[in-house]
């Protein structure tokens, strides 16, 4: 349940003050009710104060540990938080953190749960809301632009994929079972959402039946590095002027695995924002094979594997969506005759790639 804005307020100020002793005249401003997400709960507010008569305005980002029951059956917010300090400083561009409160430290939260704050960053992202292939402001750029924030967003994902995990301390984002790969793993902790996900609703034989052939399926081997884990547009900020990508958003799903899997799920979250809900892909947006052939010359890795991963990406993204419909659902948000649970983008990608490889658990579309 979110807090009451000025609640939110009282207690930031007085937390800032001690954590910030040398900061005066600390006021926060404009205030922004919580974007609407389900992993988490994000405020959006400035920050004033001053310091040897120097005012400073900083725009933040305020993340809560969800109060309710929401998106994932376990949601840990220090992996985000740990991975935005661990690639400070590094060729790619993150949020500065300005402290938490429960996410690391013992200490506890004035806000009742775990949080931290984080500097907004400079830069525009492409809107899901309306979706880009069909308004918003990357619609609005010429065709030679588009390709350029494509591209360079590509390049930013790239990037993240060649990042040395042990220099940086990133280790733990996984933890070694015997005998398992990062994708066994993955997919027993998928095995289990989805067990978790169909407890709250109801059975779901196309997501059983995509899992079945995933784990019948896997590939073996392959390079391990640093998955963004969300790797799309949407959490690329990009400079109005110039294009180039200033800011890498939204670290909750990083993880350590095949890199291919950014690259699938680049690709696939792509597909299920025009194909998924029958639109044309927007002019200009570079193809599938430009996009591989650009995150290979950048990355130093091969696309191996490639349409598995977008399969298993499909199979994620789908098993969200089932989770975001029932919350949207229990909400009110939508008509549950809509069923917002089996009716998505993720589902429709999900039966459009697995019709397109030919896969036995979809006939005409559908699940057998």
């Amino acid at each position: 349940m979110n807090q009451d804005p000025a609640a939110i307020v009282a207690a930031l100020a007085s937390w800032l003050a001690e954590r910030w002793p040398r900061k005066r005249s600390i006021e926060l401003v404009d205030v922004r009710p919580p974007i609407q997400g389900f992993s988490n709960e994000t405020w959006l507010l400035d920050l004033l104060w001053e310091e040897e008569g120097v005012r400073e305005r900083i725009p933040l980002v305020l993340r809560l540990q969800p109060a309710d029951i929401a998106l994932f059956p376990h949601y840990d917010l220090s992996i985000q938080y740990r991975c935005m300090a661990r690639l400070a400083g590094s060729d790619v561009p993150v949020p500065r953190l300005l402290g938490e409160a429960g996410v690391l430290s013992d200490e506890a939260s004035p806000l009742g749960r775990p949080f931290y704050l984080m500097e907004r960053m400079p830069g525009r992202a492409p809107t899901e809301n309306p979706l880009y292939h069909l308004d918003g402001w990357l619609h609005a750029l010429p065709v030679e632009r588009r390709r350029a924030v494509w591209l360079n967003g590509v390049e930013m994902m790239a990037r993240v994929n060649r990042l040395d995990v042990a220099v940086l301390g990133l280790d733990f984002l996984d933890t070694p079972t015997t005998g398992e790969s990062p994708l066994d793993r993955q997919l027993r902790s998928l095995r289990d959402f989805l067990a978790w996900a169909e407890s709250l609703a109801e059975p779901y034989p196309l997501l059983r039946a995509a899992l079945a052939w995933l784990e019948a399926n896997r590939p073996q081997g392959g390079p391990v590095g640093l998955c963004w884990g969300d790797a799309k547009l949407g959490n690329c900020l990009f400079d109005e002027d110039d294009d180039r990508c200033t800011g890498v958003l939204d670290w909750e799903s990083a993880h350590l695995g095949n890199p291919v899997d950014d690259l699938g799920w680049w690709l696939m979250l792509d597909r299920s924002l025009c194909d998924g809900y029958g639109y044309p892909r927007l002019e200009g947006l570079p193809s599938r094979d430009e996009t591989i052939a650009h995150w290979e010359r950048h990355s130093g890795l091969k696309a191996d594997n490639l349409a598995y991963y977008e399969l298993f990406c499909a199979f994620k993204f789908a098993l969200i969506m089932a989770r975001i419909g029932c919350l949207f659902m229990d909400r009110g948000f939508v008509a549950r005759e809509q069923r917002m649970d089996l009716n998505n983008g993720g589902s429709s990608i999900l039966r459009i790639l697995a019709a397109e490889q030919g896969l036995p658990f979809v006939q005409g579309g559908e699940a057998c």
